[in-house]
């Protein structure tokens, strides 16, 4: 972490700058270092006064906590940070308890995320939440999550997020049945495809079974209802190409989309791709 408001890098990725003019700073060099122990937090009260406000320092400090798995630790370095911006690290602690599906020690922690703040980053990290629980209580008690007005029902499609390993038929059989009409039908097609397209592996030699129903479903989503049904639609069946294995499955995509530049593309199944070798 080497700015306040960054996200995280891996540490070969900070030090590649090392010899470039400009790349890499003494702010750097701190929070890298940091970050792989070779200094400590005593050693950060003493330079932070010569950092510039922006570096990430402070927010490694969180980040090292939250490794070896000090919550308390890691909300109590997040207080350190300064300019109002305290929220960040308290942010990085929220995404563990949603990584873990911990609703509860998640909620608690609310006021301290600031969520007028950076709203794009306040929705991932309630969608993870969301997905979060799903994965270790199920889909039901990450429903409810989305029922407390700070998540809301727009977050309902990350309660499924587990079925998107692969378990097209699982997801096929409990959208048609237990969680029938609880999704939008764009989310339920959304994450339909998601899960064929896990499920159908690498360059396939034919469809899944279920490809082409859940394709024959995209395909009557009416492209004239507005322009971004229309993108949706289009994207969603471009999105699938990996999975396509027949021919003549790609061929009725292909007609079927209105964007040229996805028509232009959808001609070759992937396993017929050659993906040449980089000039030397």
């Amino acid at each position: 972490m080497t700015r306040i408001k960054g996200r995280t890098l891996p540490y070969r990725a900070v030090v590649s700058g090392l010899g470039r003019p400009g790349r890499f700073t003494f702010g750097d060099a701190a929070c890298a270092l940091l970050a792989v122990g070779a200094l400590g937090d005593p050693d950060v009260e003493r330079l932070v006064r010569f950092l510039p406000a922006h570096t990430g320092v402070r927010r490694q400090q969180v980040l090292n906590r939250l490794a070896v798995g000090d919550l308390t630790g890691a909300g109590a370095a997040a207080d350190r940070i300064a300019d109002g911006l305290s929220w960040l690290g308290h942010r990085d602690v929220g995404a563990v308890l949603a990584a873990r599906g911990d609703a509860e020690g998640f909620f608690a922690g609310w006021r301290r995320y600031a969520a007028s703040q950076d709203r794009q980053g306040m929705a991932e990290l309630k969608q993870h939440l969301v997905a979060g629980v799903a994965h270790r209580d199920g889909w039901r008690a990450a429903l409810a999550v989305t029922r407390d007005r700070r998540i809301g029902p727009a977050l309902a499609r990350f309660a499924f997020q587990p079925f998107l390993a692969g378990d097209v038929e699982g997801l096929r059989h409990l959208l048609a049945g237990d969680a029938a009409g609880i999704l939008t039908e764009t989310d339920e097609l959304s994450l339909l495809a998601g899960a064929v397209r896990a499920a159908s592996g690498h360059n396939p030699e034919h469809d899944h079974p279920l490809l082409g129903e859940i394709v024959d479903r995209i395909i009557a989503v009416d492209p004239t209802t507005d322009k971004a049904t229309m993108r949706w639609r289009d994207g969603a069946l471009f999105g699938l190409w990996p999975a396509y294995g027949d021919q003549a499955t790609l061929d009725r995509v292909r007609a079927a989309v209105r964007t040229p530049r996805y028509r232009r593309e959808l001609t070759t199944l992937a396993r017929e791709v050659v993906v040449k070798p980089n000039a030397r």
